[in-house]
């Protein structure tokens, strides 16, 4: 039966169910425990468009809104400016699916702005990676000049194949030395075990990729990551770090950190998503899972090859589950790293660093403006939140709700 289902799902016949297959007892992530932290919620603004929000990005003394439909807007502190609408990207691309403006990054500086589209073509004379995984277009990423309140000079930069349906992925980051980089998502379906794209140092999908943005040449600098929607450089002990979550399928969601300093063509480090040609095995947490990516056995860590997640929760009932996040701010006292899932808007956190691997999940309680005890979900009338997380200008923390599209500033309470 179940290679039935997989095959079915490979096809893309097969939707993912309402609900996870129920996992085998004591091949799951410790549950969550309480350690009585808490944060307050203050409004801040909304987003102009809420067709697709995601994780806003700060840009200078702007924050950035990105509204993944195809709208980008300057935010100064009071008003808006529109950057991008799907009527003024460059003339290159041509929209594709629901993501088309996947995701941008500013540089240190804050004077150029790099756009990753989502487009059914590829500019003409710009790098490119192929896909075996059913591509049916592009990621393209471009430079611009910002000014703060608009756009100018768009030039393309380069461009990997993609599989529109699939897991997009769409982090992204520039780092310390102006390359850019950025986490296509392994392009798959649910009922899966990431196929060998993940750990197949040839192919781009489920991979941390760098660009140089001079040249456009891409090198793979990490592989094993399965779907990360957001990349946040942070300094810890004066390490510069890269941090993230990564959705899991039916077993673990991780949160994920490697030293910038350890990303490597040449070493490439692996965080496991995929079929491992060494051992066949794949990965997801800190468990083996099986060809449709059920738990097949716990993974005794730290495992030779392969890096630990930080942390990692799962399902513990069987309601779909979808980690974001990860968000650090030195307002922080008590909590390291502060994630969220996405359907619930249940809130938590590990408490120590990014170096600390197998720390355990604590749940974060929610508080008002006024003091009074409340949850994302509540906030949004019951409905799915989808909570988007993110550091204003200052880098102090913030949270977008996808449902609404307003965002808030987060604080922790003592």
């Amino acid at each position: 039966m179940r290679s039935i289902l997989f095959v079915l799902a490979t096809i893309g016949v097969l939707a993912a169910p309402p609900q996870a297959p129920v996992q085998p007892a004591g091949l799951t992530p410790k549950p969550p425990s309480d350690l009585g932290l808490r944060v307050r919620l203050e409004r801040v603004g909304r987003i102009p468009t809420n067709t697709n929000p995601t994780s806003p990005v700060p840009a200078g003394s702007r924050l950035l809104l990105i509204d993944q439909s195809g709208y980008l807007y300057s935010w100064d502190g009071v008003s808006t400016s529109t950057l991008l609408t799907p009527k003024t990207c460059p003339p290159e691309i041509r929209p594709l699916g629901s993501e088309p403006l996947q995701n941008v990054a500013p540089d240190r500086t804050g004077s150029k702005l790099y756009v990753m589209f989502i487009s059914q073509s590829a500019p003409r004379n710009v790098p490119r990676r192929m896909s075996p995984r059913e591509p049916d277009g592009w990621y393209v990423l471009f430079e611009y000049s910002f000014n703060g309140v608009a756009l100018a000079s768009p030039r393309p930069i380069a461009a990997m194949q993609v599989r529109s349906e699939g897991h997009l992925g769409g982090g992204m980051a520039v780092l310390d030395d102006g390359s850019v980089l950025f986490a296509p998502g392994d392009n798959g379906d649910s009922y899966e075990d990431g196929r060998a794209n993940g750990q197949n140092p040839a192919v781009h999908l489920a991979k941390l990729v760098r660009i140089d943005v001079s040249s456009g040449t891409t090198e793979i600098v990490a592989s094993g990551v399965r779907a990360a929607q957001r990349l946040a450089l942070y300094t810890f002990s004066s390490e510069r770090w890269v941090t993230f979550v990564d959705p899991g399928g039916w077993v673990s969601e991780e949160i994920d950190a490697i030293r910038l300093s350890d990303l490597s063509a040449e070493k490439m480090p692996n965080f496991g998503w995929g079929v491992n040609p060494r051992d066949g095995k794949a990965r997801e947490g800190t468990f083996y899972i099986d060809g449709v990516g059920n738990s097949i056995g716990r993974i005794v860590t730290p495992e030779s090859g392969f890096i630990e997640p930080v942390g990692e929760f799962g399902r513990e009932r069987t309601e779909p589950v979808a980690v974001s996040g990860p968000l650090h701010s030195d307002s922080f006292s008590r909590i390291g790293l502060l994630f969220g899932d996405l359907v619930s808007g249940n809130l938590f956190a590990v408490a120590g660093p990014p170096s600390m691997k197998g720390q355990d999940v604590v749940r974060v309680a929610v508080v008002d403006d006024k003091g009074q005890p409340t949850t994302l979900k509540a906030i949004t009338g019951g409905m799915r939140p989808d909570p988007r997380f993110f550091n204003f200008p200052d880098g102090s923390a913030g949270v977008l709700l996808e449902r609404t599209g307003d965002f808030y500033r987060v604080s922790e309470v003592p």
